[in-house]
């Protein structure tokens, strides 16, 4: 098992001015399942460092995503509304 310094765990207004994020986007991003984060109680939540680093660096990698970007066209002339982020 890998560990875990407390250096690298972090709170959620930590994180958001690390991604220069609102903490509100943030939060909806945790909510969501689209960054890595673990509650710990009744909304609180902590991040380890090196997993943001991780996901923000294939998040950069990542940014255009054809296929998304095709299923949300397809979606449009379907009917179906854009998932906001």
């Amino acid at each position: 098992m890998p560990e875990i310094l407390l250096d690298d765990i972090l709170l959620p207004e930590e994180v958001a001015k690390k991604l220069q994020v609102d903490i509100k986007r943030l939060m909806r991003l945790v909510k969501r399942g689209e960054i890595p984060a673990k509650k710990i109680g009744k909304g609180q939540w902590r991040f380890k460092g090196s997993e943001i680093a991780k996901w923000f660096e294939d998040w950069q990698l990542n940014t255009f995503d054809p296929n998304r970007k095709a299923g949300e066209i397809i979606g449009a002339f379907n009917g179906k509304k854009k998932d906001r982020v």
